[in-house]
């Protein structure tokens, strides 16, 4: 999230607040975007740590696909 929006998805003065918006999955999608990248930050900030998925999702999702040469050798 941060290296796509330049700030952290999860922004609060007081400690409850802050967990109140991790809980409930509240941040801001930058409209910049791509559907991709919306997706998999949504899926990666799920707020139930058994519905994020493994690194190996991360790694083959649609977004990092995109990425000319991503996950090939040479």
């Amino acid at each position: 999230y941060a290296a796509l929006s330049g700030h952290a998805p999860f922004e609060a003065r007081h400690r409850p607040e802050l967990f109140r918006l991790i809980r409930g999955a509240r941040y801001p999608l930058p409209p910049q975007l791509s559907p991709p990248a919306r997706a998999l930050i949504a899926h990666m900030l799920h707020p139930e740590p058994a519905a994020r998925p493994s690194l190996a999702a991360v790694l083959g999702h649609p977004f990092l696909s995109q990425v000319r040469g991503w996950g090939t050798r040479g």
